[in-house]
């Protein structure tokens, strides 16, 4: 690898990591298109490296959001261990994807994703730690197995899926949203970093400067979160979607 190419992964991996951060996602949503559109990396080991990157993003973002006080344990514990096996099937089916159709399912649910929050920005929030639908042990281990699916199959951590759950169906606020997130991630990634890992699906020499760039990155965003209020968050958080998808799209404009 290149001086060069390892400066554009450190890049990367911060920028990834600051406004992945900002919103609960990690950044995988960030990191798999430029992965993808860059450097034409194969499916599977994007989802086994943008998953690492992901996990040392959140495990730095995760400590500040957890000082401030602002992860809704009660709800992410039963998420967490509804995310484990999940997590395990999502490592699975990434073998079964071809590279345009990695591509254009992504795309695809980016863009629902974000016509989805977009709508959710005039909506009344219920106050921080208040009980919803939400916080009902079924709801948060079905909520976990399919965080832990996308997961793996992504290499998005999960939160692409939990965040606009917990904004539009429970109606939390952003801000708790993006630090529960967050620490769900942190708990569930190991999982499927470990699974990847097992089927050599992690190319570590990406890994290592995007992670470099993560850290970085995601110490800063609980600080900057202070000082954004939550419908810009959700204005950034569909934004970050429409952009990824039209990073993905890129790749067969050119065709």
């Amino acid at each position: 690898m290149s001086a060069r190419t390892f400066l554009e992964l450190v890049a990367i991996g911060g920028f990834a990591s600051v406004f992945g951060s900002l919103v609960g996602l990690g950044g995988g949503f960030v990191v798999i298109p430029m992965l993808r559109l860059l450097f034409n990396t194969a499916p599977t080991l994007v989802s086994g490296t943008s998953l690492v990157f992901v996990f040392a993003n959140t495990a730095s973002s995760a400590v500040g959001y957890f000082r401030n006080r602002r992860i809704d344990l009660r709800l992410a514990i039963p998420i967490v261990i509804g995310g484990v096996p999940g997590a395990l099937l999502g490592s699975v089916a990434v073998h079964y994807f071809t590279p345009k159709g990695f591509d254009l399912t992504f795309g695809v649910l980016l863009v629902v994703l974000a016509i989805l929050v977009m709508n959710r920005r005039s909506t009344n929030t219920v106050e921080p730690f208040a009980s919803t639908f939400a916080h009902r042990w079924p709801v948060g281990l079905t909520a976990g197995f399919i965080v832990g699916v996308f997961s793996t199959l992504f290499g998005i951590g999960g939160g692409l899926i939990l965040v606009p759950l917990l904004l539009i169906g429970a109606r939390m606020p952003a801000h708790i949203v993006a630090a529960t997130s967050g620490f769900v991630i942190f708990c569930t990634a190991p999982v499927g970093i470990l699974t990847h890992a097992l089927e050599h699906d992690i190319d570590w020499a990406f890994a290592l400067p995007l992670v470099i760039g993560g850290i970085g990155g995601g110490s800063i965003a609980p600080k900057i979160s202070k000082r954004i209020s939550s419908p810009r968050l959700i204005t950034l958080l569909a934004l970050g979607f429409l952009l990824a998808a039209f990073g993905l799209a890129i790749r067969y404009l050119h065709r």
